[in-house]
């Protein structure tokens, strides 16, 4: 599956937030691949893109920083899946 990693940080946890991921990188547990990760422009937090099929390894990741930011996690999906799924309720006809 496919998630988003959000997360945010106050002004008072910036500097220990920037401290831990210059030394660890920030990447995550094995179980789960970091697709892709972006930053906001202002330094105030951003968001990963991953995927697994382990929750546990995703829970695991953010407990390792849920001390210094807030994480909101949401599972995604592309627009090929979305696409069957519409195709199917259309089919069905619940668009109607």
């Amino acid at each position: 599956m496919l998630f988003t990693l959000a997360w945010s940080h106050t002004p008072q946890a910036r500097n220990a937030t920037i401290t831990k991921f210059m030394e660890t990188g920030g990447m995550p547990p094995e179980g789960v691949q970091m697709l892709s990760r972006y930053h906001n422009v202002d330094g105030t937090g951003g968001f990963a893109i991953c995927e697994t099929d382990n929750t546990s390894a995703l829970a695991n990741w953010a407990l390792d920083w849920n001390g210094l930011i807030e994480i909101k996690i949401t599972a995604i999906m592309d627009d090929d899946t979305i696409g069957s799924v519409l195709g199917q309720r259309a089919e069905a006809g619940d668009f109607k």
